[in-house]
């Protein structure tokens, strides 16, 4: 999978998916910080890229439907810790049921993941 980390996600969890096969484009290793989150939407549908962002913006169906995205993963769990994010991420990958995120808005927990089309 094609993932697109914003730039508040820890570079561990980059290193994580990389390590997993993913390409991933990492907006902090880019040297791309504080851009809106219109320009980072454009930017990952235009390379086909799912967001993964703790940023609740993203998860704004409203402002960002999820239609209009090549998929967003909002990681929702506080405290952040580095532990807890990959073991939801990997119960993510081996548990989603769909072919790819696009038109989809994933909001991971540390209890499991919700899907909203």
């Amino acid at each position: 999978m094609r993932f697109l980390v914003d730039e508040n996600i820890f570079p561990k969890i980059t290193s994580y998916l990389r390590s997993l096969g993913h390409d991933v484009k990492s907006l902090q290793e880019e040297g791309i910080f504080k851009i809106p989150d219109d320009k980072i939407i454009r930017m990952a549908k235009d390379e086909d890229r799912t967001i993964i962002t703790f940023d609740k913006h993203f998860g704004n169906v409203m402002k960002y439907p999820p239609s209009n995205a090549a998929g967003i993963i909002h990681i929702r769990i506080h405290p952040p810790l580095l532990p807890d994010i990959i073991s939801a991420m990997d119960n993510l990958f081996k548990k989603y049921e769909f072919p790819s995120f696009s038109g989809k808005l994933i909001v991971l927990s540390k209890s499991g993941y919700r899907v909203r089309v």
